[in-house]
């Protein structure tokens, strides 16, 4: 069984648009037989036309489409700026960018042969997840590396069949930093990062997609929790929490312990709260006495400061911005070796509407889209 349209609810935004189904159609340029078909369910939209025909009804992916209960369902998972909440609406846009996504796995290189390898039983047990993270550490030859780079981090994607989308959403008016699409149909998982984020915050959010990666049917609160787990013990494991406690606990002023751990987060370019989290949990796991931090709004004051002192990755790997569209897609190619602008391009050679594809799946404006669109098919 396939997805079909949701008929009954498509019919009343026509009444209300003052449409019938010959206006769907020439809005959408195509034939009045093949809305009709879609209508009774003979064939579906594709993509392209299914966005088109939910902006001009105002309605979201999940308003336009009924999916059969046994399908495989996408699992979606914000990384979000502080106290956002996930609302439906963002839910929806995410599954729509998910539908969209489908059209470009068969244009991706080398996706097709092989499976991604992925956690059987994953849960977010410590001492679970620091045996994971000390596997991959092995895994990627790092046994005896303290600080692990970011060119690290973006190795592992490719071989958990993981599409970096370097994104430029802004600071301020995008509701996360980072989103995950998997795909279970073509066991794919698509990671949004957005660049326009402080490098500290952004090697952890690195780590956290690297987290859904292995284990991509975690969703919810149960994955955001694994998530965040792997990814402290990935990037401050527990043997570093160990030989730091030590440290602090010979340091007996408390100022001067919040100093030690911003040293630290400064060699390993994560935040202080990484650090400081890693060590509470190394303790509590190991019924340790709690190190004192000093007062909690003290910490984070110092945290936030740290953050905020930190450039931005847009600012390290462009040296303007916003950048042009051959600097970007150069950018994600060379420093990411994200396949996603290739197979974009590819896709742009095959296939019609390529700059509203480009525009909803990147969240830029029209313009941007029809420059990045032209680029890619020079």
């Amino acid at each position: 069984m396939q997805k079909t349209l949701n008929v009954p609810i498509i019919r009343d935004s026509l009444i209300k648009a003052g449409l019938n189904q010959s206006g769907l159609a020439e809005k959408l340029k195509v034939s009045r037989e093949a809305v009709s078909k879609w209508f009774t369910g003979d064939s579906f939209p594709q993509p392209d036309k299914l966005l088109r025909m939910g902006m001009i009804l105002g309605l979201a992916f999940e308003q336009l489409v009924t999916l059969p209960p046994a399908t495989a369902v996408q699992v979606v998972s914000f990384r979000k700026k502080t106290n956002r909440k996930t609302k439906d609406e963002h839910l929806d846009n995410a599954r729509e960018t998910g539908e969209l996504l489908k059209r470009l796995v068969k244009y991706l290189p080398g996706q097709e042969l092989t499976r991604p390898p992925t956690l059987k039983n994953p849960t977010s047990d410590y001492a679970y997840v620091q045996q994971v993270a000390a596997q991959l550490r092995k895994e990627m030859g790092l046994e005896n590396k303290e600080v692990i780079s970011f060119q690290d981090l973006i190795g592992k994607f490719n071989e958990l069949h993981a599409v970096i989308i370097p994104a430029l959403w802004g600071e301020q008016h995008h509701h996360g930093n980072a989103l995950n699409i998997h795909l279970p149909d073509s066991q794919t998982t698509w990671v949004f990062v957005n660049l326009d984020s402080s490098i500290v915050d952004f090697k952890f959010w690195m780590a956290h997609e690297l987290g859904h990666s292995l284990a991509p049917k975690l969703a919810n609160e149960e994955g955001e929790d694994f998530a965040d787990r792997f990814a402290q013990a990935l990037l401050f494991p527990e043997s570093h929490a160990a030989k730091l406690r030590a440290e602090l606990q010979d340091i007996q002023n408390v100022a001067s312990r919040v100093t030690r751990i911003r040293n630290e987060a400064s060699k390993h370019v994560i935040s202080p709260f990484t650090i400081g989290r890693a060590v509470e949990e190394y303790e509590k796991a190991n019924g340790l006495q709690k190190t004192d931090f000093g007062q909690k709004g003290g910490f984070m004051g110092a945290v936030t400061n740290f953050v905020k002192g930190c450039q931005k990755i847009s600012e390290i790997v462009f040296k303007n911005a916003p950048p042009d569209p051959k600097t970007y897609m150069s950018v994600a190619r060379s420093i990411f070796r994200s396949p996603f602008f290739e197979g974009l391009a590819d896709f742009c050679k095959h296939e019609q509407g390529a700059e509203h594809f480009i525009h909803r799946v990147l969240g830029v404006s029209l313009a941007d889209a029809k420059a990045l669109s032209g680029e890619l098919c020079k």
